[in-house]
């Protein structure tokens, strides 16, 4: 017990010498409220300065939150309610009650350490927990945050192309729009790419000999699905994680993405097998009165496909083009704003 009240009292020590807690000692006296970055801010150097005490808090109690632990962090300090309301964005009535919400969670060897001066109705606390006392010295961060900074992290087409490609099965975590777009118009342009390829090999078809255009027709539709296959992945993969930047389930992306894309080379396939594509180029030697009756029987499907796959894109714009979650979420931190010291800046 003594070992934890140490360390306790060194981890309060040592964010008193921060930034951050003179931002909450002199919340008073500031003409505006706290701003996002600056309630992150607080938030990081909180989570840093006390992190040993914040591990051996979750080992006897895995259901505390993060924001259990920081209010924790924040209320033993004797920090103004209205200053911890506002990091918390809370009220401050809320604030007020759930010091003695938060009782309900902590067992009894916390609650005297955290919290002597209040005394709790009783033995009878289902969350008493019992764990062994470190024995050995607890160890603190070598390194405190003392000017935490909260920036902006820039995305550019390069850098989302190559983050893309470097998270190819990963759906993990978020993604911006920025980073989704950016990736979006890469496809866009190797797509056109590819056309352009293709219109300039078939034009020299009428040079070459039989085998020759059997060969590069092979040749392209090899790498025709090879090229498909190796954007479809890291497309959907940067779809689970935009719509989880919208704190969404990335469920959303079998029916945005994967549905309607089976469905496309699905009916690719079908016409191509049913010599639909065959009958097209072979068009000029069909007789007019015949083409009707041959095109017939694709109209519909073709139709039905069309119809479905535009309502799909028109909704697949919209839902990634919403605004993502300020700050953490759900599925991970906040991939725009990033956090950094003075120090690692100056590497």
């Amino acid at each position: 017990m003594e070992n934890l009240t140490a360390t306790l009292n060194e981890c309060i020590e040592r964010f008193s010498e921060t930034e951050e807690c003179r931002m909450m000692r002199n919340y008073r006296t500031r003409d505006n409220r706290f701003t996002f970055d600056e309630r992150l801010a607080i938030a990081k150097s909180v989570e840093r300065t006390f992190a040993p005490i914040f591990e051996l808090m979750k080992a006897d109690v895995p259901t505390l939150k993060d924001s259990d632990l920081l209010f924790c962090a924040l209320s033993i300090q004797h920090f103004e309610t209205i200053a911890i309301a506002e990091c918390l964005t809370v009220t401050p009535e809320a604030v007020r009650m759930r010091k003695f919400r938060i009782r309900e969670k902590l067992p009894s060897k916390w609650m005297d350490i955290l919290y002597p001066e209040m005394k709790r109705n009783g033995n009878a606390d289902v969350t008493s927990q019992t764990s062994v006392e470190p024995k050995a010295e607890i160890s603190l961060p070598s390194q405190i945050t003392k000017n935490v900074k909260v920036m902006k992290e820039k995305m550019s087409f390069g850098k989302a192309v190559s983050t893309c490609f470097s998270k190819y099965f990963t759906i993990n975590g978020r993604a911006r729009r920025s980073e989704y777009w950016y990736f979006c118009l890469f496809c866009l342009i190797v797509s056109i790419l590819f056309l352009m390829l293709k219109s300039i090999i078939e034009s020299i078809y009428p040079f070459m000999g039989e085998s020759m255009v059997c060969v590069f027709r092979i040749f392209l539709e090899t790498f025709y699905w090879v090229l498909n296959i190796a954007i479809l992945i890291p497309t959907f993969t940067v779809s689970v994680r935009r719509l989880h930047d919208i704190d969404t389930s990335g469920w959303l992306a079998v029916l945005l993405c994967l549905i309607p894309t089976v469905i496309a080379y699905a009916l690719d396939v079908v016409m191509k097998v049913g010599g639909f594509y065959a009958t097209m180029d072979n068009l000029a030697n069909i007789p007019p009165s015949q083409i009707a009756e041959i095109i017939k029987p694709w109209i519909k499907p073709f139709v039905a496909v069309s119809f479905f796959e535009s309502g799909i894109l028109i909704a697949s714009v919209i839902v990634f083009c919403l605004r993502g979650t300020e700050g953490p979420n759900t599925y991970g931190p906040d991939p725009i704003r990033v956090i950094s010291n003075d120090s690692e800046e100056s590497k």
